[in-house]
């Protein structure tokens, strides 16, 4: 607080003795003493309320920091959440629009969902044969083995 070193105290003193005078003058030390002491405790106080009001601006900005960290991660999280949300919808839309394309077995190409048909079938020699092989085309030959989606008739034939 105040920078006063043994001999300035030393020199306040011996004018104070010739002024005062050695009767009064432990009564004036005591006194000074006393409001030094008072001044220490007043200093002390004001230094503990700046830092604890320092300490509560600090934990203020803090507690702003935290908050808009977390409203950062909140929106992050948020974002994250659309985008598998988004993937989602796009492999559902993917399995959905996925066909499934059959191969006749004179390679030629079949409708998803048509009935199959088979080739030797349909090269009878008879005008009405051939009728009558037109009208099974909506059903499945008994004679051709069933395809499992996603294979080839020329597959299950190798197998």
């Amino acid at each position: 607080m105040l920078d006063i070193g043994w001999t300035e105290i030393l020199i306040i003193l011996v004018l104070g003795l010739l002024v005062v005078g050695p009767k009064e003058l432990p009564k004036l030390v005591r006194t000074i003493g006393k409001w030094r002491g008072k001044m220490s405790a007043y200093a002390r106080d004001f230094q503990r309320s700046i830092e604890d009001a320092a300490d509560v601006t600090e934990v203020d900005a803090i507690k702003k920091e935290i908050a808009e960290a977390n409203r950062e991660l909140n929106d992050a999280h948020r974002d994250i959440k659309e985008q598998a949300a988004g993937l989602n919808e796009d492999m559902q839309r993917s399995t959905k629009d996925s066909t499934i394309v059959g191969l006749n077995s004179d390679a030629s190409v079949a409708k998803p969902g048509a009935p199959e048909t088979d080739v030797s079938e349909n090269m009878d020699t008879g005008g009405a044969g051939a009728a009558a092989s037109n009208q099974g085309a909506d059903k499945p030959s008994a004679k051709s083995p069933s395809v499992k989606s996603g294979e080839s008739r020329e597959n299950s034939a190798n197998v």
